[in-house]
C-alpha cells in the first residue's frame, strides 16, 4: 500500500514540476524541446512502476510434473480405497442388522473387523456381535444364519 502512495505521490510532484517549469521558461525555440522532456518524464515516472516490478517465472521440470501427478494419483487412490473399505463395511453391518431384526432381535451392536490383503484389498475378517443374554440359548442359530448370509467368521458375545 506504501508503494503506491509513494507512486502517486511520484506523480503529483511530476506534474506540479513539469507545470512550474513550463510558466518559468520564457517563450523560445527551446519551449517545444522542454515540452516533450517533460511529457517524457512524466510517462516516465507514470510507468516507473511497471520498469521496476519484479518478474517471477516459475517453471517446472517434466519429471516435477510427473512427479506431482503421481503422488495426486495415488493419494485419490488411496482415498477411494479407504472409501470402498468403509462402504462395504456399512454394508455388512447393515445386512447383519437386517438378519438380526429379521429373527426377532431388536437389541444389539455390531463391529465389523477387517484388514489389509497384500497392502491393495480390505478383507473383511469377521463380524462381533453383541447381544442380550436372553439369546444365548439361540446361540447356534443366530451364528449360523449370520456366517450363512454373510459370509464371514461370526463372533458373538453377551452382556
Amino acid at each position: 500500500m506504501d508503494g503506491l502512495r509513494y507512486w502517486a505521490f511520484g506523480i503529483c510532484s511530476a506534474a506540479i514540476a513539469c507545470g512550474l517549469a513550463r510558466m518559468i521558461l520564457p517563450q523560445s525555440g527551446m519551449q517545444k524541446i522542454f515540452q516533450i522532456t517533460s511529457s517524457v518524464f512524466f510517462l516516465s515516472c507514470l510507468l516507473s512502476p511497471l520498469a521496476f516490478m519484479p518478474i517471477e517465472i516459475e517453471l517446472e521440470t517434466p519429471e516435477q510434473l510427473m512427479q506431482e501427478a503421481e503422488s495426486r494419483a495415488e493419494r485419490i487412490t488411496a482415498q477411494a480405497q479407504e472409501q470402498q473399505g468403509a462402504l462395504a463395511v456399512e454394508s455388512v453391518r447393515l445386512q447383519a442388522g437386517e438378519i438380526l431384526e429379521g429373527m426377532g432381535i431388536g437389541e444389539y451392536q455390531i463391529y465389523i473387523n477387517t484388514h489389509e490383503k497384500d497392502g491393495e484389498s480390505i478383507v473383511i475378517s469377521e463380524c462381533e456381535v453383541y447381544l442380550d443374554e436372553s439369546y444365548a440359548p439361540r446361540h447356534d442359530e443366530i451364528r449360523e444364519a449370520l456366517m450363512q448370509q454373510l459370509g464371514v467368521n461370526v463372533l458373538i458375545g453377551y452382556g
